[in-house]
């Protein structure tokens, strides 16, 4: 089975192309406002590379965010056309999911936090069971960012849309640290890692079902677990 992994929810653009777990070809770049010009040529240049076509992919991985605004919008609308002029499976993943995947060998629950904009959060606690990040509830929206911070205890992973942000809310403290990559954005290879887990265990929801989770009112309501 050939997995496609596009993942734009972070602002950066990042693909993979895998073979039963194998990288075949991946693409990662910084490239935030170029990315709806970007997606068609960097895929066909991907393809190309390795001697396969759009048609010759199974399914398709995608970050649903939360994430940018414009970035989730786009990396999702592209793959959901993609998937559907090619008649594959689309496969969703929450962003949390994806960071909380970075993270292995802690014994006790985390939790893992996206800032997006100003002072506010998404959150959603872990367990790992088997050595694979199990969410245990809802994805959830705070507007309050440091008072989480500030009576967290626990340990925590902490992801920041923007550098820029690192003044306004303070560090967990007791913080988890991934350990996958140098990166810390999520390598668009473990989010196919991710889908194919899902896939297995035929988590795969019709197209009407998957929805960018740009929109805080949504979240909560959008990936219950």
């Amino acid at each position: 089975m050939i997995l496609l992994a596009i993942d734009t929810a972070f602002g950066h653009l990042g693909y993979c192309l895998s073979h039963d777990g194998e990288v075949l070809a991946s693409h990662f770049a910084r490239s935030r406002r170029s990315n709806s010009k970007l997606l068609l040529p960097t895929l066909d240049l991907l393809l190309n590379g390795i001697d396969l076509q759009k048609a010759d992919i199974s399914a398709i991985v995608v970050n649903q965010g939360p994430g940018s605004y414009t970035g989730v919008r786009i990396g999702l609308s592209f793959a959901k056309t993609v998937a559907q002029v090619c008649g594959i499976p689309l496969v969703p993943v929450p962003s949390l999911d994806l960071l909380a995947a970075q993270v292995d060998g802690v014994p006790e629950p985390f939790e893992v936090l996206l800032n997006c904009t100003r002072h506010e959060l998404f959150r959603a606690r872990y367990e790992c069971k088997a050595g694979t990040p199990v969410r245990l509830g809802d994805i959830k929206h705070v507007r309050d960012g440091a008072a989480v911070l500030s009576h967290l205890t626990g340990p925590a992973l902490l992801h920041r849309l923007s550098t820029n942000r690192n003044a306004q809310l303070p560090e967990p403290k007791n913080p988890v640290y991934h350990n996958r990559q140098r990166s810390s954005f999520p390598d668009p290879a473990l989010l196919n890692q991710v889908g194919a887990m899902l896939l297995s265990q035929g988590e795969i929801p019709d197209f009407d079902h998957v929805h960018p989770l740009y929109v805080k009112q949504e979240v909560t309501n959008a990936v219950p677990r």
